[in-house]
C-alpha cells in the first residue's frame, strides 16, 4: 500500500488459495476505502483483465474502472473512495 499525496494505492494484493473466499480481501479492501475516505482520497489499484474474480470483487465493492493500460491492455486500473463503496 502507497499513500501517495492525492490518493492510496493499492499495489499489490494475494491471498493464498487456501484462505480465498473468507472474506479477507473484502474487509481488506473495505478498510482502505474507509481510510481514503477520511483523508479525503481515493483507493487506486490495477487488476490483470484475466483476473476475473478479482475484477467482480472490487466493482461489488464499489470500485468502478478508469481505464486500461499495459501491453494489450492486460491491466485494469480501478478507483473509488468510502462514499462509492
Amino acid at each position: 500500500v502507497e499513500h501517495r499525496p492525492a490518493e492510496i494505492y493499492l499495489g499489490r494484493i494475494e491471498i493464498h488459495p487456501d484462505h480465498q473466499g473468507r472474506g479477507i480481501g473484502t474487509r481488506l479492501i473495505t478498510e482502505l476505502l474507509r481510510q481514503a475516505g477520511r483523508q479525503g482520497q481515493d483507493l487506486v489499484l490495477d487488476v490483470l483483465a484475466v483476473n476475473h474474480r478479482a475484477y467482480a470483487l472490487y466493482r461489488r465493492l464499489g470500485l468502478r474502472e478508469v481505464a486500461r493500460h499495459g501491453e494489450g491492455q492486460i491491466k485494469i486500473r480501478m478507483r473509488g473512495s468510502a462514499s462509492t463503496g
